[in-house]
């Protein structure tokens, strides 16, 4: 068994497995909502609150870890820490207090090992298709074919850096979401380029935005997303449509009483909705794939050796 730490900006996630003939076996999963990037992170700092909230995550889980005597740990930092001047400070005290060696991965490879994992959760179709990973700090696209990466992108535009740019009322005013889906308009065109000479019908959503449509879908809208394997399914663009009317007009009591929306998801879902929204209408998406697996799996299934 392995354990793999994914040190989200907003995330910090744990996920004790194995993989057996190709096949993932998980143990146990663990997630704390450490929002390492608040208050910070369009500054590239870490404030001190968001510095101990990621230390005390990372007390539970090297306590997990040692409650399941696991000897490989490999942890992985992203866009916070990877942009913040005292990310080396954070990953000092990591070492120092818990023993956790963390390695920083660039934009690039971060998209590369979503690829990795998102591709093991359902059999590909054989067509262009659009994987998207909406995190706290950035978003990674990854256009591919089959098995085959053909471009991949990490845009520096996640939701914490979002709604700590844009401030958005509550609820969120047509006005705001004009002026945000504009801000993407610019930040995308890199993307708008090569899905112009590539173009996709599908996009294959992961990490935690995707996975709180699923969730709404089922237990608030009471529908149950087609089910591609036990680690993917397929939402319909009118459910979507649906969810996203419901995000814009929503204001935050209101969506705490969402049964499919969890409480420290319940600020950055409005802005993480719309860069659903901008990408499904501005490239014609016919059908959005939500995959379980991200980068977490993918860090298993390409077995990287961290020292």
């Amino acid at each position: 068994m392995q354990a793999i730490i994914d040190l989200g900006t907003n995330t910090f996630h744990l996920l004790i497995a194995e993989i057996k003939n190709g096949i993932l076996y998980e143990n146990y999963q663990m997630q704390i909502p450490v929002k390492i990037g608040k208050g910070g992170i369009n500054n590239g700092y870490i404030t001190d609150e968001s510095f101990e909230r990621g230390m005390f995550a990372l007390k539970q889980f090297a306590q997990t870890i040692e409650a399941f005597q696991i000897r490989e740990v490999k942890a992985i930092a992203t866009s916070a820490i990877r942009n913040a001047v005292n990310g080396e400070a954070f990953m000092e005290a990591a070492k120092e207090r818990y023993g956790i060696t963390i390695e920083i991965i660039s934009g690039e490879k971060e998209a590369e090992l979503i690829f990795k994992g998102a591709s093991k959760s359902f059999k590909l179709p054989d067509e262009n298709i659009l994987v998207m990973d909406i995190g706290g700090g950035s978003v990674e696209f990854i256009l591919a074919k089959k098995q085959e990466l053909i471009w991949s992108y990490s845009f520096e535009i996640g939701a914490a850096r979002l709604l700590e740019k844009f401030c958005p009322s509550d609820p969120i005013t047509p006005e705001e979401t004009t002026q945000i889906k504009l801000y993407l308009k610019e930040q995308l065109q890199p993307l708008t380029d090569i899905l112009y000479e590539y173009p996709v019908r599908k996009l294959v959503g992961t990490a935690g935005s995707f996975e709180t449509l699923v969730d709404v879908v089922l237990k608030d809208f009471q529908t149950v997303p087609v089910s591609l394997s036990k680690n993917a399914h397929s939402i319909p663009i009118n459910l979507f449509d649906l969810f996203y009317a419901l995000m814009m007009e929503s204001k935050i009591e209101q969506r705490s009483k969402l049964r499919g929306l969890i409480d420290f998801r319940i600020d950055m879902i409005v802005v993480s909705t719309l860069l659903m929204h901008y990408c499904v209408e501005q490239y014609e998406i016919e059908e959005i794939i939500v995959s379980n697996y991200a980068l977490k799996e993918g860090i298993l299934f390409e077995g990287i050796q961290i020292r």
